[in-house]
């Protein structure tokens, strides 16, 4: 009687610590010194190096959103905009460089090899959205769609290979 005590206690100490002890290293509401954790911020709070990029990449655009968040420990500026009627975005550094560039294109003008492994995978080319990412000399295609009733991104290769697939819950 007093073994089976013991073991529901410990497994009862366990599950809280496990479930209970994560948010002790939570420093704010907002999440702050928590890898990854996104913060807006406006173009007048970002730093000079930065805000000259954002406005160089979009000179003539609207700014829809700025994120500062920390990814492997670098400090990474995310910047949502619309330019010349395309929906952009960009990945830029602490110290101005541009780490990625999406933007949106027609699924028409993929290249044949994704649009066919994209229709391939939803079974048509019907309401798909895509885009194009640019990681320094890497380039990527996004292909956003409704596999059945899921909300599926997928991230391919100029080649057609998935090497991402996230799906919306």
């Amino acid at each position: 009687m007093k073994y089976w005590m013991f073991c529901t206690v410990l497994v009862s100490v366990v599950i809280v610590g496990v479930t209970g002890c994560s948010s002790w290293g939570r420093k704010g509401e907002r999440g702050e010194g928590k890898e990854g954790a996104e913060q807006k911020v406006s173009l007048t709070q970002v730093p000079a190096l930065v805000r000259a990029t954002i406005e160089k990449q979009t000179a003539g655009g609207e700014i829809k959103s700025i994120e500062k968040e920390e990814k492997d420990g670098q400090v990474i500026y995310d910047v949502e905009a619309t330019v010349q009627g395309r929906d952009v975005e960009y990945d830029i550094a602490a110290d101005g460089t541009v780490l990625t560039n999406e933007q949106g294109v027609p699924f028409a003008s993929l290249p044949p090899t994704v649009r066919s492994a994209a229709e391939k995978y939803f079974g048509s080319a019907a309401d798909l959205k895509a885009g194009v990412e640019t990681e320094g000399d890497k380039t990527f295609y996004e292909v956003e769609g409704k596999k059945g009733r899921t909300l599926v991104t997928l991230r391919l290769t100029n080649t057609g290979q998935i090497v991402e697939e996230e799906k919306e819950k």
